[in-house]
């Protein structure tokens, strides 16, 4: 499990959101978003719960039917016991993090939390950075994900066209029908790769030469798109005139929840023209040489 800070009192926190994008983090020494985990933990569906439990029973009960028949081949064994892991996941998960919480209401004190938290080190660092800014592009969340699963289909194919070679596997178009699904993993991994760049494009002049400002987050939510999801956050800063400004955007790092400070580049002359850092695969570098 990764950890966060928590923004009240400055304490590691526990980011439980394995195979459950939807819970949210809390810190059990000062109370810091812990009603909000409550109610993120409540909202599950029970439906969604009781769905891994089915399959549990009908894995356990496909496993006794495998056992009680003669000779069985073995990985029949191994099915059931998988869909006995897969399903138990998102349940442990549930009654873990329900545990912790329930821990939690006993263990706050909500004096620890501080009227002035420390800043975190990485955001004072930005703020001692002359302008214009280096920037360089940074793999993260899903993007580093899929492009560590391209590059391993494409390594894979290199080893069997490798192979094939080296046996002087020819004719009968073998080594043309091993091409294309070649070619096809090399074009979907440019685009994985191009379109957040010529994206980040957009965004450079921000970042290398934008104001910026330290915006406090009002809320996060987590939308559901088909069958995948993503993290959505609200913010708002003040601009060096004194202007409040709002806006949202898509969390690409799916680790930032309410209270957190973040880092945001703003237009000083149209500051509705911003950025934060956490929705950009562009990251202002610590090293400016």
């Amino acid at each position: 499990m990764s950890t966060l800070t928590c923004p009240r009192c400055g304490s590691p926190v526990v980011q439980r959101r394995f195979l459950s994008a939807l819970n949210k983090p809390f810190c059990s020494r000062c109370g810091w978003n812990l009603e909000r985990a409550e109610a993120a933990l409540a909202a599950k569906s029970t439906f969604m719960i009781l769905v891994p439990a089915v399959i549990v029973v009908v894995a356990i009960s496909a496993l006794l039917a495998a056992s009680s028949k003669a000779g069985p081949p073995s990985f029949l064994f191994l099915m059931p016991l998988a869909f006995v892991v897969i399903a138990l996941a998102p349940l442990w998960n549930y009654y873990s993090t329900r545990k912790a919480i329930a821990a939690a209401k006993f263990t706050v004190n909500p004096d620890l939390a501080q009227a002035q938290p420390p800043l975190d080190p990485s955001l004072r660092m930005l703020q001692s950075l002359p302008r214009p800014r280096r920037v360089r592009f940074n793999f993260k969340g899903s993007l580093a994900a899929i492009t560590a699963i391209l590059a391993g289909i494409l390594l894979l194919f290199g080893v069997i066209l490798a192979t094939a070679n080296s046996r002087q596997v020819r004719g009968n178009g073998g080594d043309l029908v091993m091409f294309f699904p070649l070619v096809f993993v090399l074009v979907v991994f440019a685009v994985v790769i191009l379109v957040p760049v010529f994206r980040g494009r957009r965004d450079l002049p921000l970042l290398r030469d934008g104001e910026l400002a330290l915006a406090r987050v009002t809320s996060q939510q987590t939308v559901q798109q088909g069958k995948s999801s993503y993290s959505r956050i609200e913010y708002e800063f003040k601009t060096s005139s004194g202007e409040v400004i709002r806006n949202s955007c898509r969390d690409q790092s799916s680790a930032v929840f309410e209270d957190m400070t973040i880092p945001v580049f703003y237009d000083p002359l149209n500051p509705s023209k911003n950025i934060a850092a956490c929705a950009t695969y562009l990251k202002v570098a610590e090293n400016q040489l």
